[in-house]
């Protein structure tokens, strides 16, 4: 699946798809029986017969998924495949991409997106510049920067937790904190401070997400 649309712009819905799918070893009729569950399950705004200039920019990404997908591939790689769509269709194509993986698909996808890279993936390798940064499971590499990340709701005022050594940087969100720790031990200091009284709503002590390390890497000057 490329970044960019490769469709044919006058061929109709059903043709574009019946032409990749054959490609692919399907029969005419197996296809045809499957695309309306497969327009369904994507939400495509059209219908089989309409052709693929009369779509938006967003359901012609869709037919084109469909027609990655229907044959039910073993390897699948898509090229920044979340690029361009909005969340209820981000959502659509993920829980396609997770409905192939359960089936046995191995899948290789660039993407910028982290929280999607996060959510779907099991196995990260980040390049900068073409060079790799980081190789390995997504819950290790999160793992391997530490728990640094704090959040907190509880009856500390945010001068209560600057007075802690380690705390580097807080912000607030409503009743909610947000800390970056220098060292995660601090996080047990704090906790010990703001039970003293007993039951508090939120603590959460967690590395940072795969943004936050995206953007440490790839903002790193070269060695």
């Amino acid at each position: 699946l490329p970044e960019e649309r490769g469709l044919y712009p006058k061929m109709r819905v059903q043709d574009q798809i019946i032409y990749f799918a054959r490609l692919r070893g399907m029969r005419t009729s197996e296809i045809k029986a499957k695309i309306p569950e497969w327009m369904d399950r994507f939400q495509v705004k059209g219908k089989p017969t309409d052709k693929i200039k009369d779509l938006s920019k967003g359901n012609q990404q869709k037919v084109q998924v469909i027609a990655t997908m229907i044959h039910m591939p073993k390897l699948v790689i898509l090229d920044e495949p979340f690029s361009g769509l909005d969340p209820v269709n981000s959502s659509l194509l993920m829980a396609g991409i997770q409905m192939l993986k359960e089936n046995g698909a191995a899948i290789i996808y660039s993407s910028h997106d982290m929280a999607n890279v996060e959510a779907i993936s099991d196995h990260l390798i980040m390049l900068k510049q073409g060079r790799m940064v980081l190789n390995g499971a997504v819950g290790d590499i999160r793992e391997s920067f530490g728990r640094t990340k704090l959040f907190i709701e509880s009856g500390l005022t945010a001068e209560d937790l600057r007075a802690f050594d380690g705390v580097t940087k807080i912000n607030q969100h409503g009743q909610e904190f947000e800390l970056t720790l220098a060292d995660p031990a601090v996080g047990r200091q704090i906790f010990a401070k703001a039970t003293e009284n007993g039951y508090i709503p939120e603590f959460r002590q967690q590395p940072p997400t795969l943004d936050e390390i995206f953007r440490l890497k790839v903002g790193e000057a070269d060695a």
